[in-house]
């Protein structure tokens, strides 16, 4: 019998695929993370409300305790005494997991490498690439997905540091809806550094990505009104996020699907990171036990639950605000942030349901799309 090269290779050095790397790093399993990037830059910023431990938690580079929502009624402020709406820089992200990649037994990256093409030979897999083949009991893909959502988080944005203190540092503008010209819905989202150093973004909530025209023009009006004075641009970000309910690509069976190609995304929202940090968890310990990973992220009805909410977007878009605004305006304290962050307690469902007026929804479980 031919001993295959790894134990597991992983197609992909984004987050999900560093995320399981770092942890895989710490086992007796020899890995090799194949990525088509030549080195790492800071491009990006991932923000949630922390829940769980993960490695990278020296990687946050800021946390705030409030933040607001602004909607056809006004700002609501919400604040916790508990929860933590943290950010982690990618660069000190990438740095953190090469680390752990490169401190590992037998684990190693290949940058500036391009995996063409995967087939099954005998009991393990043959990885094709630009630099050669390599085999592989174990195939994990975290590369970016091949399909196209129904529905998706589109967003450009900006880290600025500006002339003038024109920004609360203490509080993030989680979402401050504009009229929508987007066919979704739109709103500004400016996380703050300082009082005169922010990253300010524009998103969509659409069927499809307005484009980067739109979002440009949208970016530097947003921006102006600010009345930052002199303006200098630290770093710029763009992302298309899949929220859709059951979005996965389809995999030759025994290949491990992760990261947004595998559902890593929670569909009503967007946020991807600490979910890739859950399914990394899964897949190390399914790996290391011998068993075949479950990739489930969430139970049956919070699918459910998700379905119904995105119908109602998608299909009334001009009703978002509003029914969002009431979700941070009327569920109580951290009840909805534990729910927007995965929670299954029933109290924190039955909070967020209460909070939305039953007929939309109704309306969208009576007559599914």
């Amino acid at each position: 019998m031919l001993v295959p090269d790894v134990d597991v290779a992983i197609l992909g050095g984004g987050c999900a695929g560093l995320s399981l790397a770092a942890r895989l790093a710490k086992s007796d399993f020899s890995v090799r993370v194949i990525e088509p990037r030549s080195e790492y830059i800071n491009d990006r910023t991932w923000s949630f409300w922390r829940s769980q431990s993960d490695p990278f938690e020296d990687c946050v580079r800021r946390e705030w305790a409030s933040w607001t929502v602004q909607g056809p009624q006004g700002q609501t402020l919400r604040s916790s005494s508990n929860m933590r709406y943290q950010t982690v820089e990618s660069g000190a992200f990438y740095n953190r997991a090469l680390e752990l990649i490169d401190g590992g037994k037998a684990s190693s990256i290949s940058l500036g490498t391009y995996a063409s093409h995967v087939s099954r030979t005998g009991n393990q897999w043959r990885v094709d690439t630009d630099a050669g083949s390599l085999t592989a009991t174990n195939v994990v893909d975290t590369r970016p997905p091949n399909r196209v959502p129904t529905y998706g988080q589109f967003f450009l944005g900006q880290e600025i540091k500006t002339e003038h203190p024109v920004f609360n540092a203490d509080v993030v503008q989680l979402m401050h809806f504009r009229p929508a010209q987007s066919g979704g819905v739109d709103f500004v989202y400016i996380l703050p550094f300082a009082v005169d150093q922010a990253l300010v973004e524009v998103t969509s909530f659409a069927p499809h990505n307005p484009g980067h025209e739109f979002f440009t023009k949208w970016l530097v009006e947003e921006i102006n009104a600010l009345n930052p004075g002199q303006t200098e641009i630290l770093r710029t970000e763009a992302g298309a996020l899949p929220m859709q309910v059951g979005f996965a690509d389809q995999n030759p069976e025994g290949i491990i699907r992760m990261g947004l190609g595998g559902g890593a995304a929670k569909p009503s929202t967007g946020y991807a990171f600490a979910r890739n940090q859950m399914q990394a968890d899964q897949v190390t310990t399914a790996l290391v036990s011998g068993k075949v990973p479950d990739m489930r992220l969430d139970s049956a009805i919070t699918r459910y639950m998700d379905r119904i909410f995105l119908q109602v977007l998608a299909v009334k878009p001009e009703r978002g605000p509003a029914l969002i605004e009431a979700l941070f305006s009327k569920v109580s304290p951290d009840r909805l942030e534990r729910f927007l962050s995965g929670s299954t307690s029933t109290i924190d469902r039955l909070s967020v349901m209460k909070a939305l007026p039953p007929l939309p929804f109704l309306h969208a479980a009576a007559f599914p799309k």
